[in-house]
């Protein structure tokens, strides 16, 4: 999430596609306490800036996310998306 913020700050496109447990960051109202770093808050910064933010829907089913406990902006996709992402970027990096 910082790494997305500072590639914004190089005029870097960015999109964050979110798996597994990784669809966490994309829940409102996260519990942030005693934590470095809040992610719900870098989330929010970056949806600001109009990065796309997609959540795997059978990831946030596993975990038990519905789609109102999202932040706003964040949206549901599937599979071919994520491979739609990739197909179309010049470079992707995973975490």
């Amino acid at each position: 999430m910082r790494l997305a913020g500072e590639l914004l700050n190089q005029d870097v496109k960015v999109k964050i596609f979110l798996l597994e447990d990784g669809v966490d960051v994309g829940k409102e109202n996260q519990a942030a306490k005693g934590k470095e770093y809040n992610l719900e808050e870098l989330a929010k910064k970056l949806l600001a800036k109009d990065v796309p933010f997609v959540a795997r829907s059978t990831c946030l089913n596993v975990c038990g996310i519905s789609k109102e406990k999202l932040i706003d902006g964040v949206v549901e996709g599937r599979m071919s998306d994520l491979a739609n992402l990739v197909k179309e970027s010049d470079k992707v990096l995973t975490f």
